[in-house]
């Protein structure tokens, strides 16, 4: 018997961990779309079944299994139409799979009422952990209820009762550690993948995804593409930070990020791609339009007064370089190599300006 039930449990954990992998750039919540929860409603209901079909025999005529647990699962991570979905699987499969018993029916009915009865506890202001303590509680109850209407031998139904309390409790402590162990796994996997593509300073691109995009559109040209970048920088950072300190400078690079993301549009691609360097990849864009947004940039950047943290205000500009494909470039591959000789040219006019590349390599 210990045996089979370690089975069970090993199949709960299986199970669980397969999931986890499959979902786990997805966010698992009751606010997520109707897809993912009929989804994930409808995999929690097949573990019932699963584990439904591998019951113990606890003592004869009597089977242990923890197919509710699936349903606890199932409403704790997708809320109340997920708990729902689980829980009429459990009981439509309960039916038809081991006949029109009464036994069955009282099943099926107990699988259906511990559906409905953890949708509503998920409707509680209540953490995590308190309420799966709540449904675990509700999921010794209900059960112990249908085999009470099940079971006429008063000894056997404490045995019974007391076998699956024992079970089930467990089981629910082992698993919620798990789960959470899971969700701190699949935290840190995310905010990795998100750290690994963003600049830490600014929450702009980094050089490493700014390289992944320029890749990606380099793979997908096609004729009649217009592929724009600028390269911009601050004038005289360094001397920016010597005079006021990095910390300052560090708050000026931020502030910069916003004006470049409130300057751009959400298709542009804008990163940070190190020091003071910035870019702005732009696809489809005109190359007049492309001029009008570097020189929106320029005159914002001007324009705008820098807090610093003492709460003196100081003024700096940018200078920016433009490359545009196929008008100042023939090949898209140079197009990063193009766009730095025009921030060069930008900085040698004497800074502050922004400078298209004029001829084709």
């Amino acid at each position: 018997m210990l045996k089979d039930l370690f089975l069970n449990v090993t199949t709960i954990i299986a199970v669980v961990s397969i999931g986890n992998q499959i979902l786990i750039n997805q966010d698992i919540t009751p606010s997520s779309p109707l897809k993912l929860r009929v989804f994930f409603g409808s995999m929690a209901g097949l573990l019932g079944i699963l584990l439904m079909l591998n019951s113990v025999e606890v003592m004869p005529g009597i089977i242990l299994d923890f197919r509710n647990i699936a349903t606890i699962l199932s409403a704790v991570y997708c809320g109340f139409a997920s708990a729902l979905i689980t829980g009429l699987i459990i009981a439509v499969f309960r039916l038809f799979f081991y006949g029109l018993t009464y036994s069955s029916v009282v099943s099926a009915m107990a699988a259906i009422v511990i559906g409905i009865g953890c949708a509503f506890i998920t409707k509680c202001k209540a953490g995590t952990l308190k309420k799966w303590i709540i449904m675990s509680l509700f999921v010794l109850v209900t059960p112990s209820i249908s085999m009470a209407m099940i079971i006429n031998d008063l000894a056997l139904l404490i045995r019974s009762i007391s076998i699956y309390w024992t079970g089930i409790s467990l089981v629910s402590v082992l698993l919620y550690l798990y789960v959470r162990y899971l969700d701190l796994s699949r935290f840190l996997y995310r905010k990795y993948q998100i750290d690994s593509a963003k600049d830490h300073r600014t929450g702009l691109n980094n050089v490493r995804q700014f390289d992944n995009e320029l890749n990606k559109i380099i793979r997908n040209i096609a004729e009649d593409s217009l592929i724009a970048l600028l390269f911009m920088d601050i004038d005289f950072f360094k001397k920016i930070n010597d005079t006021y300190g990095h910390q300052n400078g560090d708050k000026i690079l931020e502030d910069l990020g916003k004006i470049l993301l409130s300057a751009c549009s959400h298709s542009d691609i804008v990163s940070r791609n190190g020091g003071d360097e910035f870019s702005v990849l732009m696809t489809d864009c005109p190359g007049d339009k492309v001029l009008e947004v570097a020189e929106r940039i320029r005159v914002k950047v001007q324009d705008h007064s820098f807090y610093l943290i003492d709460g003196q205000v100081i003024n700096i500009t940018v200078s920016i370089g433009i490359a545009v494909y196929p008008d100042t470039v023939n090949d898209i591959n140079l197009i990063v190599e193009k766009a730095d000789l025009a921030l060069y040219e930008a900085k040698r006019a004497g800074r502050n300006r922004v400078y298209l590349s004029e001829s084709k390599p």
